[in-house]
């Protein structure tokens, strides 16, 4: 039986931008772990300045799950080994381009 609240309408995609505060952990770790958690694809990148790119695809609930676990840390400094600064969030269209989630070099 399938779910009628999955489906390609409720596919998207999510270009993150991260500030942490500061880190006691590996971030990709982090996002990977996460991202496989909820099923979503696409990778994670270090930018210069110490800020963080999350790109995502999926199922718009677990992206905006991802995000909130993010916003969670920012709002809350010990709940994990991230301690995030600041979260930007950018939506587009699902592409449905990577089959799993990596980290860029």
């Amino acid at each position: 039986m399938q779910d009628s609240e999955t489906g390609s309408e409720n596919l998207s995609s999510a270009t993150i931008l991260v500030t942490l505060r500061n880190s006691k952990g590996d971030f990709h770790k982090y996002a990977s772990d996460n991202a496989y958690q909820r099923s979503l694809t696409g990778y994670s990148q270090e930018l210069p300045e110490g800020l963080y790119k999350v790109h995502l695809e999926g199922e718009k609930s677990d992206i905006s799950a991802f995000i909130g676990y993010l916003e969670m840390n920012r709002a809350f400094d010990k709940v994990d080994t991230i301690a995030v600064e600041d979260v930007m969030v950018s939506w587009s269209s699902y592409s449905g381009k990577y089959s799993d989630f990596s980290v860029m070099e």
